[in-house]
């Protein structure tokens, strides 16, 4: 068995060792629905852009061991699925300092249609206390990927993710930079995604206490979209997110 499969039924294998755990506790959760309509999602490969809706369900949690997130999007034109896990296991926690927590980072992704892949991402990153912000991390992970039938070989992904409150108004979002990795076809190059939200809770407005229901805007910039050299994506959306 290649050396590559192996590393991947290792990584599935720890994820679902953590994922499972029934002796830790749960100290925070958030669920999330999420709407989105654009208008400049980029097909990279033609350069063409078209409209979208997409459907997003999200889940985080804290634990006494760690944190997971997942989400899962359904869009439109064409009819896609892509989704996420990352679970982060706390390996050390600072008493005080910038520095609030070390963790290791296990990931997959996954995508149906035209984004079917199944990447898995091993690394780890720290928990940062920026003045302001609620929570700011920063991870190195090393992309094993699907070859897609390109042969496309691993390559390297730094992310960052940001979140600020003030009041109803609430700011955040991530940063994936990756480098580029060979093909048949030659090389994917390396680019960014660059994607953000600014949001205003109106549940209060409406006498709801269910949770947030914020309303705003979310915006993509994706330099060099799925190794694409010179195709970047720069796309506005509407937004409405409701959390339980």
């Amino acid at each position: 068995m290649e050396i590559k499969i192996i590393k991947k039924l290792a990584l599935v294998t720890v994820i679902t060792l953590c994922s499972t755990s029934v002796s830790a506790k749960q100290l925070w959760s958030d669920f999330s629905i999420t709407g989105l309509q654009g208008a400049d999602y980029l097909e990279p490969f033609s350069g063409t852009e078209d409209d979208r809706t997409v459907v997003t369900i999200e889940h985080a949690s804290g634990h006494t061991w760690g944190s997971t997130f997942l989400f899962m999007d359904r869009l439109s034109n064409p009819d896609d699925v892509y989704g996420e896990l990352n679970i982060n296991p706390t390996l050390y926690k600072p008493e005080d300092g910038f520095v609030t927590e070390v963790f290791l980072g296990l990931q997959t992704e996954y995508g149906s249609g035209a984004t079917d892949q199944n990447n898995y991402l091993l690394g780890g990153g720290v928990s940062l206390d920026v003045p302001g912000f609620k929570y700011f991390k920063v991870a190195y992970y090393r992309r094993l990927q699907d070859d897609i039938g390109i042969d496309r070989g691993d390559n390297n992904q730094i992310t960052v993710v940001w979140g600020i409150d003030e009041g109803n108004f609430r700011y955040d979002g991530f940063l994936d930079i990756v480098d580029g990795a060979d093909t048949m076809f030659g090389k994917n190059e390396g680019g960014f995604n660059f994607t953000s939200q600014i949001k205003y809770n109106i549940a209060p407005m409406l006498g709801l206490d269910t949770g947030r229901l914020d309303i705003g805007i979310e915006y993509v910039f994706w330099k060099n979209k799925f190794g694409v050299d010179g195709e970047t994506e720069n796309n506005p959306n509407l937004l409405i997110k409701w959390h339980f």
